[in-house]
Protein backbone atom coordinates (compact mmCIF):
# COMPACT_ATOMS: atom_id res chain seq x y z
CA UNK A 1 0.00 0.00 0.00
CA UNK A 2 1.27 3.40 -0.68
CA UNK A 3 2.13 6.34 1.45
CA UNK A 4 -0.65 8.16 -0.14
CA UNK A 5 -3.25 6.04 0.53
CA UNK A 6 -2.20 5.06 3.63
CA UNK A 7 -2.65 8.86 4.47
CA UNK A 8 -5.70 9.73 2.54
CA UNK A 9 -7.65 6.90 3.64
CA UNK A 10 -8.50 8.03 6.97
CA UNK A 11 -9.03 11.85 5.58
CA UNK A 12 -11.61 10.26 3.37
CA UNK A 13 -13.27 8.60 7.03
CA UNK A 14 -13.02 11.59 8.60
CA UNK A 15 -14.79 14.02 5.29
CA UNK A 16 -17.98 11.78 5.58
CA UNK A 17 -18.04 11.89 9.19
CA UNK A 18 -18.03 15.70 9.28
CA UNK A 19 -20.11 15.57 6.19
CA UNK A 20 -22.69 13.33 7.79
CA UNK A 21 -22.55 15.45 10.67
CA UNK A 22 -23.14 18.57 9.22
CA UNK A 23 -25.90 17.24 7.20
CA UNK A 24 -27.97 15.80 10.19
CA UNK A 25 -27.29 18.98 12.25
CA UNK A 26 -28.50 21.60 9.54
CA UNK A 27 -31.64 19.28 9.16
CA UNK A 28 -30.71 17.89 5.80
CA UNK A 29 -31.35 14.44 6.95
CA UNK A 30 -34.99 15.06 7.33
CA UNK A 31 -36.29 14.37 4.31
CA UNK A 32 -34.05 10.89 3.38
CA UNK A 33 -35.99 10.22 6.62
CA UNK A 34 -39.42 11.15 5.37
CA UNK A 35 -38.86 9.08 2.28
CA UNK A 36 -37.60 6.12 4.14
CA UNK A 37 -40.43 6.52 6.27
CA UNK A 38 -42.94 6.78 3.53
CA UNK A 39 -41.69 3.68 1.71
CA UNK A 40 -41.96 1.79 4.89
CA UNK A 41 -45.26 2.48 5.85
CA UNK A 42 -47.08 3.80 2.98
CA UNK A 43 -45.26 1.80 -0.07
CA UNK A 44 -48.67 2.05 -1.91
CA UNK A 45 -48.30 6.19 -1.76
CA UNK A 46 -45.70 8.05 -3.86
CA UNK A 47 -43.71 10.40 -1.02
CA UNK A 48 -43.32 14.31 -1.85
CA UNK A 49 -40.60 15.29 -3.75
CA UNK A 50 -37.51 17.76 -1.74
CA UNK A 51 -39.24 20.50 -2.49
CA UNK A 52 -42.68 19.85 -1.67
CA UNK A 53 -41.59 17.94 1.60
CA UNK A 54 -39.52 21.47 2.71
CA UNK A 55 -42.25 23.45 1.70
CA UNK A 56 -44.68 21.67 3.88
CA UNK A 57 -42.53 21.38 6.84
CA UNK A 58 -42.23 25.67 6.63
CA UNK A 59 -46.16 25.75 6.04
CA UNK A 60 -46.25 23.52 9.54
CA UNK A 61 -44.33 25.77 11.29
CA UNK A 62 -45.81 28.57 10.32
CA UNK A 63 -48.93 27.41 11.54
CA UNK A 64 -47.61 25.96 14.61
CA UNK A 65 -43.99 27.60 15.72
CA UNK A 66 -44.13 25.52 19.31
CA UNK A 67 -40.94 26.75 20.55
CA UNK A 68 -38.87 27.98 17.70
CA UNK A 69 -37.52 31.43 18.96
CA UNK A 70 -38.03 33.50 16.61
Amino acid sequence: MSVVVRLLGPLVVAGGVVRSFLYGMTGQSRYAAYVAHERAAHPDREPLDEREFWRSVYREQERDPGSRCC
